[in-house]
């Protein structure tokens, strides 16, 4: 938590952050993550009668979160709102992640067997691996192991994605389920950390264009 203020101190005095959204971030990708295992249980695991409406319904979620992170992640790219390193492996991976969600969610929706998409899908999974390699080498993030772990899980789930999908099998598919829920578990533990260290942390900032007041 020190070191998340401080990192907030440190924007807060070169003004350099227009908003924040870092925290709801994580908690929409733990939520997608979650979102991921439970697909993958009711595909593999436990196959539901009426899999097109679930592909469906699930296409319909990861096409949202995807226009959301790739519209986020490249203004987050192009505009550096994070300090030197930190946006590069905060930021940078985010939109790759709104790609990935979209071309899940345009497979499922038209119904693109994910055992073909994956072959090409699972490349992207080199890129949150190697993020999470510099995060734990430069000590970056006030929980570098952790971070790290959160970023090879998430990777390698992508990077096995097609022995998942090809092999279908149940002991495989747990072990992507795990992979999964884990990755989750950390992105949701460092989101909720990351609201609560924001609030106060940014409780006196302003930004460039002045504040709105309130109250008498």
């Amino acid at each position: 938590m020190l070191q998340q203020q401080t990192l907030v101190d440190t924007l807060y005095q070169q003004q350099l952050l227009v908003v924040d959204p870092l925290d709801t971030w994580l908690m929409l990708l733990a939520a997608t993550l979650f979102a991921s295992a439970v697909y993958l249980f009711f595909s593999l695991v436990k196959p539901l009668a009426e899999k097109e409406k679930l592909d469906r319904g699930f296409g319909a979620y990861y096409l949202a979160v995807g226009v959301y992170a790739l519209a986020t992640g490249v203004w987050a790219t192009i505009t550096w709102p994070f300090p030197g390193p930190y946006n590069i492996v905060l930021m940078d991976p985010w939109a790759i992640f709104g790609v990935a969600c979209l071309v899940l969610g345009l497979s499922l929706l038209m119904r693109i067997e994910l055992m073909y998409t994956s072959l090409g899908f699972a490349f992207l999974g080199i890129i949150p691996i190697a993020h999470g390699l510099g995060i734990l080498t430069y000590r970056l993030t006030r929980t570098p192991e952790l971070t790290f772990l959160m970023y090879f899980l998430t990777g390698l789930s992508v990077l096995l994605s097609p022995v998942f999908f090809y092999k279908k099998s149940k002991t495989l598919a747990y072990l992507a389920i795990a992979f999964l829920v884990v990755a989750g578990i950390i992105a949701l533990f460092i989101g909720v950390n990351a609201v609560f260290g924001h609030i106060p942390g940014w409780g006196k900032w302003t930004p460039w264009y002045g504040a709105v007041r309130v109250g008498g």
